[in-house]
């Protein structure tokens, strides 16, 4: 179940983890023993109990249960202070890890650790902790902290810290499994006419429509066992674990089978949803001239339409093929009384598939084609045109019969690009602990990891090779290349839906890439805690004395990407640019120390007062010195209310790939407002960089809303700096036991932000007139476009800064209650659990230059805000705990509202300028899930769970995708919606057996 925020833990006697309040909560079951001091995440002082001055929130094994969850960011990312990231349903732009985001501040400002301990990088392109390292079946519960938590732990912990305590201490043999499916009706009349439409103007090219079928499907499979040392000092649990994710295509659903366009139906208000697609399309695309070929199959040409564009939709997935195999162990034993060694390893192998539209020539991606004048597969009709007087270099034509610096987009249809991202992580931990005396502990440890990453991509094509292939000229047998290079066949691209392409053709053209690579951490720790009440350093007001925690860490990271050359040399026709190798090395040099205080204990009004400080200095070999600290405290004035509240500064220095990935032009998720048909005037688009010749020609539109952009490394990059304030309270009332609730306010102030500003922000502050944007737009000479992949095309300068602030603040509110059912007359009934969780977003804004214009994203979405950051989501659990060895459980998962940012008259979030108008993405209404599980055990040793999620089988809100870009991949969305924030797949249902022995 879920607990609310800052509920304290107690331990069952075996070493499980079991949820329960702090006093006045329903009383713990009988084989609770008597506990120590333990440590609570957010501090490294151990505590009599496990109430937390930082807002905490816990997520324990049975909520995972009741979720069906077989990976660790679906129940995550259901959290009310989580926002989606990298996950199952990011498909385009696919990284092949899971992150977390507290706050929607981003994965690199949330620190995740195992058992106290970092979670190390994911891999070298993604520098974030790789969520699929964590075996599900393995969590005995995940502590969250939702604020800055640096002074405690170091850099990254901006927005928070997700502690994954996992299954120890376990004795025996246990098997769990678990089958899951997907089980949805399409019947979306809105979404199936948008694929009726398209079809009606794609002879030859239809879309089925989506029919009802078992999709989706998920296995899970882990076995755990734990052994005790004979004298009971010692301990050894391991596991191995395995996960197969079938894949699900976006054409299985209404929502996803065609790549949404909004239009304008008479006006320039946009309020049409069509299925347009791609400018690079299959019919093909002869940009220059404003022509394609033929739908009837003939070799002429007729106009362009955006009806000819091509749908990328259906060969994209809604969920990834997903392979895991995990292993591992937690192990320690008690040497002598002062002296403990530990252990742990946690290995994965993890191997993903992502699907993209296929490959062919993009005209947006740069790949200029020469095509020879008497070139025997296209009609006299098609060379009369492309040597015709509009042809863009007649010198070329006069001089050599070639039609040269031709922008032509043909798709190689039915020949999807793939993607086959393997991770494999390793991570081993050593240390000893214990007692000094009686005051005193220490525990030093050491920790590597490494994770070896291998990207290989399919299905794309030369530019160099696509190039050789047009350059084509009769020969004795046939066409033939004029070049006459070894194995080069012909291509033909005059006949729409590639039916002139050959086996041959393809195969000479097409070019596998590889990525490899990987990054390393090591970590040496130590550090030593004192209780200082064994030396009467105590206040003369309170019983308990105070505690200090002090010590030392040295960590270095590195990371390698090697690319081969048709990564590096940006050859790969639909890969978006250069990709190219990197590497780097950091290390950080650590001293911390912590003091927790009580100041007046069980006084009148004064049931507690303490206080907690903290501070951390750090050396970054790379980007100099930083400084973190912390100021908290509590009071309670009756043992039914604890107020607390406190201040951090927390730091994060930037990582490797920020700090050293070389500066390219590439792909970017934006479009261009002053591009052909648009509703701005002349002069809005000179701020821009069109020119008069160029605007009254018609700038060009990037495909996909994919313009470019010139991103990469930046070696000056200092530290970010954030303050954070909480304040809170915890009411326990003893009249009404078994009730606990939680309320805390939050405030983050990230005051120079490492980030990258966006191309749609760039341009939407260009056109408010903020000039110092308007220079970093550099449009491609004689077109105006924005696309394309060198330094002499269209782009935007996006590098990464320390740059402008980001400011967030709301209100978390938690409750739990736990109702015996006999209280209420119903006899032996058994209880109600109640479980309430939920985050109030008052604020998030951001300014993109440090005294310029700021805007707020809460309640909105879209280009510059990204996916919805709703004003208020919650989960309530309902839970009914039967007499009987049954348990039945009911979720309400509830996500808020959210306008489209390019409607409102804030310029910073007008990215097409003040006045656009699109009406059928205007407003994102509410969405409610429901959820239903159910446990039964048999027996003592069989737990049967079912589950099913979404019962009411709710689509997902469906936005353009492609025209203007909305849910596109720098949003992490897919499919024309966002994926972790909406349920894409349907009604999924699962069905698990645990079994002990």
């Amino acid at each position: 179940m879920i607990a609310g925020v800052g509920l304290s833990a107690v331990f069952l006697a075996e070493g499980a983890y079991a949820q329960a309040g702090p006093p006045g909560d329903a009383p713990a079951p009988p084989s609770v023993a008597t506990v120590g001091e333990l440590v609570v995440t957010g501090s490294r002082i151990p505590q009599k109990n496990l109430t937390s001055v930082s807002p905490l929130s816990v997520v324990t094994d049975s909520e995972i249960k009741y979720q069906g969850a077989v990976n660790a960011e679906t129940f995550l990312q259901n959290l009310p202070s989580v926002q989606p990231e990298y996950n199952q349903g990011v498909d385009n732009g696919a990284s092949g890890t899971a992150t977390v985001s507290l706050r929607g501040l981003g994965s690199n400002r949330t620190l995740v650790l195992v058992n106290g301990a970092r979670l190390m990088p994911g891999d070298p392109i993604v520098p974030s902790p790789d969520l699929n390292n964590i075996p599900a079946a393995l969590i005995d519960r995940v502590e969250v902290i939702t604020g800055g938590a640096s002074a405690v732990y170091g850099s990254d912990a901006v927005a928070g810290v997700v502690n994954f305590i996992m299954k120890k201490n376990f004795e025996g043999v246990r098997v769990d499994a678990q089958y899951g499916f997907a089980l949805h009706h399409n019947g979306n009349t809105a979404d199936r006419k948008v694929v009726s439409d398209y079809n009606s103007t794609h002879p030859g090219n239809e879309i089925p429509l989506a029919t009802d079928q078992i999709d989706a499907k998920t296995y899970t499979a882990t076995v755990i066992l734990g052994v005790n040392a004979p004298d009971g000092k010692g301990n050894i649990t391991a596991y191995l674990g395995y996960r197969n994710i079938q894949p699900l295509g976006q054409g299985a659903r209404d929502a996803g089978a065609c790549g949404l366009s909004t239009v304008p139906s008479t006006s320039n208000i946009y309020d049409t949803h069509v299925c347009h697609g791609s400018s690079n399309s299959a019919y093909g695309n002869f940009s220059d001239f404003g022509l394609a070929d033929n739908p009837d199959g003939s070799k002429t040409f007729v106009p362009f339409t955006p009806d000819l564009g091509f749908n990328f939709g259906p060969y994209n997935y809604y969920q990834q093929h997903d392979e895991t195999y995990t292993a591992g162990y937690f192990a320690h034993l008690e040497i002598t009384q002062q002296i403990e060694a530990y252990s742990s390893l946690l290995f994965a192998d993890d191997q993903q598939v992502s699907n993209a539209a296929p490959s062919g020539l993009f005209f947006t991606n740069g790949p200029v084609v020469a095509i020879g004048c008497a070139n025997p597969l296209a009609s006299a009709a098609q060379l009369a045109v492309i040597c015709g007087p509009n042809a863009p270099d007649q010198a070329s034509i006069a001089a050599h019969g070639i039609s040269d610096h031709l922008s032509v987009g043909y798709r190689f249809q039915g020949i999807p690009r793939v993607t086959n991202l393997s991770h494999t992580a390793y991570t081993a931990t050593i240390g000893l602990r214990g007692a000094l005396d009686d005051a005193w502990s220490y525990d030093v440890s050491g920790q590597f990891g490494k994770t070896s990453f291998r990207d290989v991509f399919t299905g794309d094509a030369s530019i160099a090779k696509i190039n050789d292939a047009l350059d084509a000229v009769a020969g004795p047998n046939g066409p033939v290349c004029a070049s006459g290079h070894a194995g080069c066949v012909p291509l033909d691209i005059f006949q729409a839906l590639g039916k002139g392409l050959t086996p041959a053709a393809i195969a000479y053209i097409s070019e596998p890439a590889l990525k490899s690579g990987g990054n390393t951490e090591q970590i040496v720790s130590g550090s030593v805690t004192g209780q200082l009440g064994k030396y009467g350093v105590r206040s003369p007001w309170a019983s308990d004395g105070a505690a200090i925690a002090v010590g030392a860490e040295y960590r270095r990271e590195a990371l390698a990407l090697a690319v081969d050359n048709a990564f590096a040399s940006a050859d790969l026709s639909g890969n978006g640019g250069v990709n190219p190798p990197a590497n780097g090395a950091f290390d950080v040099k650590e001293l911390f120390g912590e003091l927790r205080a009580p100041l007046i204990q069980d006084s009148p009004y004064t049931k507690l007062l303490s206080f907690e400080a903290g501070y951390r200095f750090a050396h970054y070999s790379a980007s100099g010195d930083a400084s973190a600290y912390k100021v908290s405290a509590e009071w309670a004035p009756v043992a039914d209310v604890r107020f607390r509240g406190g201040y951090n500064r927390a730091v994060r220095a930037p990582n490797i790939v920020e700090l050293f990935n070389p500066q390219v032009v590439g792909n970017a998720s934006y479009g261009d407002p002053c591009a052909t048909g648009t509703s701005l005037s002349f002069a809005q688009c000179a701020l821009t960089g069109v020119t008069a010749a160029e605007f009254a020609k018609g700038v060009p539109q990037c495909a996909a809303a994919q313009c470019a952009a010139l991103t990469g490394g930046n070696a000056k990059l200092t530290p970010e700096r954030a303050d954070t304030f909480t304040v809170g309270a915890v009411v326990r009332p003893r009249i009404i036991p078994g009730l606990s609730l939680t309320a805390d306010y939050f405030y983050i102030k990230i005051a120079n932000p490492i980030s990258t500003i966006g191309g749609t922000t760039i341009i939407g502050n260009c056109l408010a007139g903020q000039q110092s944007f308007c220079g970093l737009i550099h449009r491609a000479p004689g077109s105006g476009a924005l696309f394309g992949l060198t330094l002499a095309d269209g782009y935007v300068i996006d590098i990464n800064e320390n740059t402008g602030h980001i400011t967030t603040s709301g209100l978390d509110l938690g409750g739990s209650y736990r109702l015996p059912l006999d209280v209420l007359g119903a006899g032996k009934a058994g209880s109600l659990d109640f479980n309430f969780l939920g985050t109030y977003t008052e604020k998030y804004e951001t300014a993109a230059v440090a005294g310029g214009a700021s805007y707020d994203c809460v309640g909105f979405y879209g280009l510059v805000c990204g996916q919805p950051q709703a004003k208020w989501k919650h989960e309530f659990r309902v839970t009914w705990n039967t007499p009987w060895n049954l348990s039945v459980s009911g979720n309400w998962r509830y996500v808020g509202s959210a306008r489209l940012d390019i409607n409102s008259a804030d310029p910073s979030l007008a990215a097409f300028g003040v006045g656009f108008v699109d009406s059928i993405d205007a407003k994102l209404p509410a969405f409610s899930y429901f959820d239903l599980a159910a446990n039964y055990r048999l027996r003592d040793r069989y737990t049967l769970g079912i589950g099913v999620n979404n019962v009411f089988d709710k689509d997902p809100p469906v936005v353009d995708a492609n025209a203007l870009g909305i849910s596109g991949t720098a949003s992490f969305g897919n499919g024309n919606t966002f994926p972790g924030v909406y349920d894409t797949i349907g009604r999924t249902v699962f069905i698990g057996m645990t079994a002990d022995f």
